[in-house]
């Protein structure tokens, strides 16, 4: 790709502003070392050297939007609890946050245990069921409210009860066809995202939803078209690991090998993935163009270790940044 058209694109971001609405998570990670054994029960005992917070979920794509510095809004659920302000803190750039307080529930968190570089156990804060109707009904008053002013809308569907199926209908209708809307979906709701802009399961999410094996070109083009058929989507974009990721788009379908060089975490590429793909999208780029940064951005995010997030300047170039470095 002409790297002034990449220029060219990577400053329209400075014109949009994209809406993330999802599930709003906590990543914790605390890290010791493991010296001896308990003698409570056979299981190691972590002297805690340090302790790490980070915006998940929805978070993180909101992380990624700051860091190529995009205008960017974000509306989802919190509970009315000490965590809640430790996730405003970690999303305090965020030019419009509207986390909604549900007393009903805690603020999710993922509470990681990491012994030198080996993670022990996972300790799980959450209440996975549907929110009340009472906050689905803020939720979706406030989406109506957001989503017009906004260029594009990033659904991050973690499946912890913020985004449910009338929440999806309300995003789609308040949308107008005008503002696009793209999907990192849940398998069990899968289908109620009909008429989006984008989909971005993975091969494997994508398989479930429609009960086959993605792993061939061929089984992917199949499954890929089947599940285009199902839910008229303008685009449809399977990521697929270390074998790249294809783009349906009407009738055409295209594979594009990864631009990975060395994988050591997959954290948090999805989140990339979808965040590039929209940006570019929202910015004039064709999908082609969107496929390429987005692809250029993940081969990036998995050479690092955690969720990571990358700039304008390491697509521009495809490296590492030297002030990151």
């Amino acid at each position: 790709m002409n790297p002034a058209r990449v220029q060219q694109i990577l400053g329209s971001f400075d014109k949009i502003r994209i809406l993330v609405l999802g599930d709003f998570m906590i990543d914790e990670y605390r890290y010791g070392r493991a010296e001896r054994l308990s003698p409570e029960a056979p299981v190691p005992v972590i002297l805690e050297t340090g302790v790490r917070q980070l915006p998940g979920g929805a978070g993180n794509v909101v992380k990624n939007l700051e860091s190529l510095k995009i205008k960017n809004t974000a509306l989802g659920v919190c509970g009315q609890d000490q965590e809640a302000e430790v996730m405003r803190g970690l999303l305090s750039g965020c030019e419009e946050l509207s986390l909604i307080a549900d007393r009903s529930r805690p603020t999710t968190k993922k509470m990681r245990i990491v012994a030198g570089t080996q993670q022990i156990c996972r300790l799980d804060q959450e209440d996975a069921s549907s929110v009340p109707r009472e906050v689905e009904d803020e939720i979706v008053s406030r989406a109506d409210r957001m989503i017009p002013s906004c260029d594009a809308v990033i659904i991050s569907d973690y499946d912890k009860g913020v985004v449910t199926e009338r929440v999806i209908e309300s995003c789609i209708r308040s949308s107008h066809e005008k503002v696009f809307i793209s999907v990192d979906p849940q398998v069990s709701r899968f289908g109620f995202y009909h008429g989006v802009g984008v989909l971005t399961p993975n091969h494997h999410e994508a398989g479930r939803f429609i009960g086959m094996r993605l792993e061939t070109d061929a089984e992917v083009e199949k499954g890929g078209r089947l599940i285009m058929q199902k839910l008229s989507p303008r685009m449809l974009l399977i990521t697929r690991g270390e074998k790249g990721m294809s783009l349906f788009e009407g009738d055409s379908v295209r594979h594009f090998p990864t631009r990975a060089r060395e994988v050591f975490d997959v954290t948090g590429a999805g989140d990339t993935v979808i965040t590039v793909f929209t940006a570019v999208i929202a910015a004039g780029g064709t999908p082609e163009e969107a496929v390429f940064l987005s692809n250029q951005a993940a081969g990036l995010v998995v050479a690092r270790l955690g969720a990571a997030t990358v700039t304008r300047e390491e697509i521009l170039f495809g490296h590492e940044h030297p002030e990151r470095s």
